[in-house]
């Protein structure tokens, strides 16, 4: 049964008067009294008693008030409820967000920010765990979108625009390295490092990096997070080698961040699961995020 069938029958009760309703409406007359007809159709029932132009309502009428006052009630909540789904802001939404921790210092926060200044309604549930772990929870749905360093390693997901930053060494303030515009891997040689763990893709392609410079780097700690190998680099327990984007969050630490020459970029996107189509609501905060991500990414 249509609607606006019923809600028109509202109207009439309310407003006494098919003249009334059209007006309140913003229809004819003559389109009030087909719909009035057409429910009366549908329900094979006399709604109303036509009285020298004027609709009586019957006692079947009377009998049917509430009912369809309160179908109609709950068919404008849907359409409220669909309304804000299709614009991704509905209370009825929660979004599932899994990114590394080292995101979550001021990166997140601040894209959060943004996100809910203009989708205010929507629940967030956010997720940290290293790259191997944010897949299994995008695979296993338990996260609809993640941030994840380019190429991602399980099969099943797709991925959206790519953000791409290049890697810098970040050193403690004052070390000797700290006025070059550039460090070279011949610089660090001697120097004691601070790497993240040798299981990690970013790890293989720093050591590949090492390799090609025929330098053999001196580790003295492995870290698994941009986050705390730069809390160790502050501590003057070595200096590391880090994607650029994350170690922004950590500028505020006692360190001087330099780019790797020859230049090293690592890649990032938002995936999801292959199988299960973006919502609004995460569509909206994939072009929120891009958006500061690559302001962020243009301060100098």
């Amino acid at each position: 049964m249509q609607l606006n069938l019923l809600e028109t029958f509202r109207v009439v009760l309310e407003k006494g008067s098919t003249l009334a309703a059209a007006t309140e409406l913003g229809i004819t007359q003559s389109a009030v009294s087909r719909r009035i007809s057409q429910l009366e159709s549908e329900l094979n029932l006399e709604l109303f008693l036509r009285d020298r132009g004027r609709l009586v309502p019957t006692r079947e009428c009377q009998a049917l008030q509430g009912q369809i006052f309160g179908m109609v009630d709950r068919g404008q909540r849907l359409q409220h409820l669909a309304r804000d789904l299709r614009r991704g802001n509905s209370p009825a939404l929660r979004l599932r967000v899994a990114v590394p921790a080292s995101m979550t210092l001021s990166i997140m926060p601040r894209i959060l920010s943004r996100f809910l200044a203009e989708n205010d309604r929507v629940q967030v549930e956010l997720h940290t765990g290293p790259y191997d772990t944010i897949e299994r929870m995008l695979q296993d749905d338990r996260a609809e979108l993640g941030f994840l360093r380019i190429p991602i390693q399980r099969a099943g997901l797709a991925i959206l625009p790519t953000i791409s930053a290049r890697s810098v060494c970040v050193m403690p303030a004052g070390h000797r390295l700290a006025t070059r515009d550039e460090v070279k891997m011949e610089d660090l040689n001697g120097e004691p490092l601070i790497l993240l763990g040798r299981m990690r893709a970013p790890r293989r392609d720093l050591d590949a990096a090492f390799w090609t410079a025929g330098q053999s780097p001196s580790v003295r700690i492995e870290a698994h997070s941009v986050m705390s190998a730069c809390s160790l680099v502050a501590e003057g327990l070595g200096l590391t080698i880090v994607n650029g984007l994350m170690a922004r969050d950590f500028a505020h630490l006692p360190v001087v961040q330099k780019p790797i020459a020859p230049a090293m970029t690592d890649r990032f996107a938002f995936a999801f699961n292959a199988e299960m189509p973006l919502s609004q609501a995460a569509e909206n905060f994939i072009a929120c995020a891009n958006d500061f991500l690559e302001d962020l990414l243009a301060e100098r």
